[in-house]
């Protein structure tokens, strides 16, 4: 055997040899339960969010969109989280949390004093105003117009809780009509509900995009603005999360992307107070 030869059998037996390697150690992580060596290092996130709350978090054509999504695909974007989403009625997706089926809920979440005892949140990512939803061609022009007429609102949300204090704070003795899922918009511009209480931002846009003959009141009462951020159970391994979150968070706000995304859904700019 020449030089040459000996050296084309030297080069083949060594890749050979480094192949047989990177195949045995792939069977062994197999073996061992890791499967895929790149997927067990690879970082997840699982997000709760809703399927009917345009233009916050909304399926169309089977697609999960609207702001959330978008805020949470540039989050993953940015820290290098695979972010998984589960969709749910609003009201089940704080169980879920709780559960620890998901670790965060994407669903203009908004702190409040007893969440603050159970969650830990992140940076404030927007801020939202509540104001009723009336018919264009309603007399109504103040909260106290609403005394004793049925108000809807979403069961479990902030919604509920604030309505609850601006009736009691005004003495309104409102009639309150509490849904999960419903179309309030609608029930109001049907007459089965005098008005309804949410977000504004949400309630402007469905407005606008559904030509519904509805109009928010411009009660300006100051109950119910929202700081939106993101919960993360108390006791649960997620500080550092939170800590990456809200450093990318704080990013966003200061190169505009949120304001971005935000006009982009609502037409105004809920990201700043």
């Amino acid at each position: 055997m020449n030089k040459k030869s000996l050296l084309v059998t030297i080069l083949a037996l060594t890749m050979v040899v480094a192949m047989t390697t990177a195949t045995m150690a792939g069977f062994f992580d197999w073996l061992s339960g890791d499967g895929d060596v790149n997927k067990k290092n690879e970082k997840v996130i699982t997000v709760g969010t809703g399927g009917t709350y345009n233009p916050w978090c909304f399926k169309k054509n089977d697609k999960l969109q609207g702001f959330e999504v978008d805020v949470w695909n540039e989050i993953a974007k940015r820290t290098g989280y695979k972010v998984e989403f589960k969709v749910s009625q609003f009201s089940g997706l704080m169980g879920m949390l709780d559960a620890g089926k998901i670790d965060t809920v994407a669903h203009q979440m908004s702190i409040t004093p007893a969440r603050s005892e159970k969650y830990n949140f992140t940076t404030p990512y927007a801020y939202s105003k509540y104001d009723f939803i009336i018919r264009k061609d309603s007399s109504y022009k103040t909260p106290e117009d609403l005394k004793g007429k049925k108000v809807g609102a979403w069961l479990g949300g902030n919604g509920e809780r604030t309505l609850e204090k601006l009736n009691k704070k005004r003495n309104l003795n409102l009639n309150m009509k509490l849904y999960d899922g419903a179309p309030l918009e609608k029930l109001v511009e049907t007459g089965r509900l005098d008005a309804c209480w949410q977000a504004a931002i949400k309630s402007q846009t469905v407005i606008e995009q559904g030509n519904l003959d509805l109009q928010l009141m411009g009660a300006n009462t100051k109950v119910g603005t929202e700081v939106n951020a993101y919960p993360f159970v108390k006791g649960t391994d997620s500080q550092k999360i939170i800590e990456e979150i809200n450093k990318v968070i704080k990013e966003m706000h200061k190169d505009g992307t949120l304001s971005k995304l935000s006009m982009k859904w609502f037409g105004l700019d809920t990201t700043q107070k």
